[in-house]
């Protein structure tokens, strides 16, 4: 699930101090004044309490540190907290982040009839191989389509579509340019930012869509959301995630015990 931790600020040198969550994926992307992505990062790195970990840019090589002449401004100033991203972090969710900007603005015109096919209104459709409820909104902007072995199709979005372009998991591996996809790139932003129909949106519903479009257009914000799941399935899944939050509990409590043997009281 992608969750938006908050931002941190660049310094005029370029460089950038800030804490983040412990035992954590988190993963990096630069952002321009408009919030679209110049470049982001394909993996994640993930600090234990207390450790700092350090960089000298996408385009260096993780395992090399730069001869020390000055200390940055983000170093004399100390670590940022992240400023939240319109709320606290949570799971990024097609249908309460993006859903209710299309509802306020679009679906009196993109309703989704005969007459106009392009629907935006929100209406599901069960997808029966993933049992997911998928919004027709977030196909259609997606451009998705049935993929996949015989009789067992799953929703495949089309990552160089029309209206939302973003980089998949098939894009290329190599080192990409800035701004090589996502929002600075998707004819749906431009659109938006012309005001298509006399429709004016927030300087936060902007950065909402470009945020959904740089984190790879994703749908739920958690496991639960969106299911078609029977009865029996939904206590599988109750099951399995109280077992993780039970051992989760554990892991809390032996990484305080060793962090207090290691400091001491």
């Amino acid at each position: 699930m992608k969750v938006v931790l908050g931002n941190a600020a660049f310094y005029e040198d370029g460089s950038a101090m800030f804490n983040v969550p412990a035992r954590t994926p988190v993963y990096f992307q630069a952002l321009d004044e408009k919030g679209h992505a110049v470049q982001a990062m394909r993996s994640w790195s993930t600090l234990q309490p207390g450790e700092t970990f350090s960089c000298i840019g996408c385009h260096e090589n993780k395992s090399e540190v730069p001869p020390v002449r000055t200390t940055t401004l983000a170093m004399k100033a100390g670590p940022q907290s992240l400023e939240p991203f319109y709320g606290p972090p949570r799971g990024f969710s097609f249908n309460k982040e993006i859903q209710p900007i299309l509802d306020r603005h679009c679906v009196k015109c993109h309703t989704g009839a005969e007459t106009e096919p392009f629907g935006l209104s929100g209406k599901q459709v069960i997808e029966k191989t993933s049992k997911r409820k998928w919004s027709q909104p977030y196909l259609a902007l997606t451009q998705a389509r049935p993929e996949g072995r015989p009789n067992q199709p799953y929703y495949q979005g089309n990552q160089d579509g029309e209206l939302v372009n973003w980089i998949s998991n098939m894009s290329v591996p190599t080192m990409l340019p800035p701004y090589y996809k996502g929002a600075a790139k998707s004819k749906l932003i431009a659109i938006l930012e012309q005001e298509h129909e006399d429709v004016k949106l927030s300087p936060e519903e902007m950065e909402k869509i470009a945020c959904w479009i740089d984190l790879l257009v994703p749908y739920c914000g958690d496991y639960m959301e969106a299911n078609a799941w029977t009865q029996e399935e939904l206590a599988k899944y109750d099951h399995f995630l109280k077992k993780r939050e039970r051992m989760e509990e554990i892991e809390r409590k032996n990484i305080k015990e060793l962090t207090a043997t290691v400091t001491g009281p």
